[in-house]
């Protein structure tokens, strides 16, 4: 058998990898105007392509698998991709299996970037969420501030917007 199958599996991943990228563009925008029912539905949409991911991972497990059994290796090793190239003895189709190598590896790393801007909008909104709150409250701060010596006597602060007895 060629490797036909693998390189095929891999295209469709990097397919599914550049929608995913989309998705997470698409989210970004959500968490940088604040839009949590758009938030909502990137990420029911992110979910359901991850589902799709997982499933066309384990066909390309499996096309590796059908590849490996068909050059006489009947083991169920996990190969990388790498691994599988010093098997394949035809150039043309080593050149494409390593060109889709290479363009699901761009793929990853994209993807992975924007990942991690995202986290990075969504912790920089959490804090600011928090410093929110502590604004809102308030009171808490109080004995960082200079008060006069006549006034060091402890009164009992006013209930605050949050009753935090609760």
């Amino acid at each position: 058998m060629s490797v036909q199958g693998l390189i095929e599996a891999l295209e469709q991943l990097s397919e599914r990898y550049t929608a995913l990228y989309d998705i997470a563009q698409d989210k970004k925008q959500a968490i940088i105007s604040n839009d949590y029912d758009g938030l909502v539905k990137v990420l029911s949409g992110e979910s359901k392509l991850l589902k799709i991911i997982e499933a066309e991972e384990q066909q390309l497990q499996d096309s590796a698998q059908v590849f490996l059994q068909s050059k006489g290796i009947k083991s169920r090793l996990e190969l990388t991709i790498t691994d599988i190239l010093r098997l394949v003895f035809d150039p043309e189709e080593k050149q494409r299996l390593t060109a889709s190598q290479r363009t699901l590896n761009e793929q990853l790393t994209k993807l992975k970037q924007a990942n991690e801007l995202n986290q990075d909008l969504i912790a920089q909104s959490l804090n600011f969420i928090d410093f929110s709150l502590n604004v809102m409250i308030g009171g808490m701060d109080e004995e960082a501030t200079y008060s006069p010596p006549q006034s060091s006597e402890r009164k009992s602060s006013a209930r605050s917007n949050f009753d935090t007895r609760a």
